[in-house]
């Protein structure tokens, strides 16, 4: 009997002091999923030169929301595409799988993005691009959201400036060979070709082209030279360009690949080329100021190569992909269910430094695009906004796409 009372004892005092217990434990809040964004950065490969600025950028954005949105931290996960297709389609599929990636960025040379966008197709999970994406990319499915626009249409807003405000009527044209550069120079000599202008050559040179000799020695004469090539080969051709005494004027069929260390490289041979940019540190205006401030005060202690000030484009549009994205979770409340994020992304409005951003319905970016041009301000070399596109789709208008031959 006085065991059975014991028995009963002790499980009484159990019993009571769950009851005490019970609400400690359960006041103990539940440890949020973390808002993980996927970064295929190219730490190596052709695209690897601004990679510290589009880091710096993202932590920018992240810092900007204090880390949190919703009492969930933002991760920001890198991998290392290698500007190469299949290295970005496996670590895109690590991000998925092992980090549990809500949102995929980059990478940043758009024939390597397209296969990642197939693999995020049948999960739905957005996919932003840093640059422009080919249309190609588009297709894959709604997951897929263009920013920065479309090669082509970047390309185009050089095209017509090139023809409506510099007046030149005839352009040579010669680029890498590479999708990304095949589009940019199409879209410009449309755009060209549009108003009236006449391509007078094209030429193609392999990316593993470092001496440009033959294709400057083959270069016919016309108003002005188009060019894209990617950083390494843009500063090489520029160079010997320079060396073989040419006076046309260069205008770059797309956005810039040259960062301001590249032009203090460059002096005076970089003067006056025009390229397009929707996103630019060195545009005028309050807004873009204040965001520089912001960007020199977190990262001013680094060094310059390390992205101490945002001297890249690709720096600029890596914020904003970062900051789209952060604005849209913001949006849902912190509900990062792909269906609910892609309809946040399709009809958000969205704040940059550089002016409110939308989505047309092929998910094409809406918003303004600077005519950007290199100049010399005392002993400085730098770039500066001369002309703005405000308020546009960033593609090629349908009815004039491939109205240039390709040649």
């Amino acid at each position: 009997m006085r065991k059975r009372n014991l028995i009963v004892l002790v499980t009484i005092s159990f019993i009571f002091l769950l009851f005490v217990m019970a609400p400690n434990l359960y006041s103990q809040p539940a440890i949020k999923k973390p808002i993980v964004i996927g970064n295929l950065a190219c730490f190596t490969g052709t695209s690897a030169t601004p990679n510290p600025w589009m880091l710096a950028a993202a932590e920018l954005a992240i810092n900007e929301f204090g880390g949190k949105i919703a009492g969930r931290e933002i991760k920001l996960i890198s991998e290392d595409s290698a500007s190469d297709p299949t290295v970005a389609a496996d670590k895109a599929k690590k991000l998925i799988e092992v980090d549990k990636a809500d949102a995929i960025i980059g990478p940043l040379p758009a024939a390597a993005a397209v296969p990642v966008a197939t693999l995020l197709k049948p999960l739905g999970i957005p996919h932003l691009s840093i640059m422009e994406f080919m249309p190609r990319i588009l297709a894959t499915g709604d997951h897929t959201f263009a920013h920065t626009g479309t090669h082509r249409g970047t390309g185009f807003f050089v095209g017509t400036f090139a023809y409506d405000v510099l007046g030149y009527r005839t352009a040579t044209v010669i680029h890498d060979d590479i999708i990304f550069a095949e589009d940019f120079t199409q879209g410009a000599m449309d755009g060209f070709v549009s108003r009236g202008g006449k391509i007078i050559q094209r030429q193609r040179t392999p990316m593993a082209t470092m001496d440009y000799a033959p294709y400057l020695t083959a270069l016919k004469q016309a108003d002005c030279v188009m060019f894209w090539f990617v950083t390494i080969h843009a500063v090489q051709f520029i160079n010997q360009y320079a060396q073989y005494g040419f006076k046309m004027p260069l205008v770059q069929g797309g956005c810039t690949t040259l960062g301001i260390d590249n032009l203090r490289e460059l002096k005076d041979k970089a003067l006056n080329i025009v390229s397009c940019s929707s996103y630019d540190a060195y545009i005028k205006g309050p807004e873009v100021k204040n965001w520089v401030n912001r960007w020199v005060k977190l990262h001013g202690h680094k060094a310059d190569k390390d992205g101490k000030y945002p001297y890249y484009t690709e720096g600029c549009a890596m914020y904003t992909a970062t900051s789209i994205i952060l604005q849209a979770i913001e949006s849902t409340k912190g509900d990062t269910t792909p269906a609910v994020l892609r309809e946040a992304l399709k009809k958000g409005k969205f704040k940059t430094p550089w002016g409110s951003l939308s989505f047309s319905e092929n998910r094409v970016g809406v918003g303004n695009a600077y005519i950007m041009k290199v100049i010399k301000e005392g002993n400085n070399y730098t770039r500066t906004d001369v002309y703005k596109y405000e308020n546009v789709v960033k593609d090629e208008p349908a009815q004039f796409r491939d109205i240039a031959p390709k040649m």
